[in-house]
């Protein structure tokens, strides 16, 4: 599993990802488990090639920027030493979105978890805030609020 580490009580995990393997310890699939700011999430049962590729339809309310339509493509390889999964948003013939997860695996020894605490002291508010300012950003320069439609 790939996911934030709560803060000081606190998480904002925009994208969760779970690497699901057989009783044998072969990968079958992943599940890729969007959340949005209203606190809502979606999971997506995720079939990936053999360069870790998916494809799969939109299917959940994220941003008030972006219907509920257009097609995610990933690229989630199981993390070794590194990370590096992406996920881009296509809609039509144009790419509307794209995210990277980047980072080196690190042992959970409680001197890297206060390193890490120090030199990030507020990570999940930070990407938190982060998403709601680039949100008023968008809003401000006029991009058209899509309206949630309930489920």
């Amino acid at each position: 599993m790939l996911a934030h580490a709560r803060v000081l009580g606190h998480v904002f995990n925009p994208l969760t990802l779970y690497w699901c393997r057989d009783g044998a310890g072969a990968l079958v699939a992943v599940v890729a488990e969007v959340h949005n700011t209203y606190g809502g999430r979606h999971h997506y049962l995720l079939e990936v090639d053999d360069e870790d590729r998916a494809r799969v339809d939109k299917a959940f309310y994220v941003s008030p920027f972006f219907a509920v339509d257009g097609e995610y493509r990933m690229r989630v390889p199981e993390p070794d030493e590194t990370l590096a999964a992406t996920v881009v948003l296509r809609r039509e013939v144009a790419t509307a979105f794209v995210a990277t997860l980047r980072g080196r695996r690190r042992p959970a020894t409680p001197r890297h978890v206060l390193r890490a605490l120090l030199r990030h002291p507020a990570v999940t508010v930070h990407v938190a805030a982060a998403i709601r300012r680039r949100g008023i950003g968008l809003w401000a320069r006029g991009v058209p609020v899509v309206p949630r439609v309930p489920a």
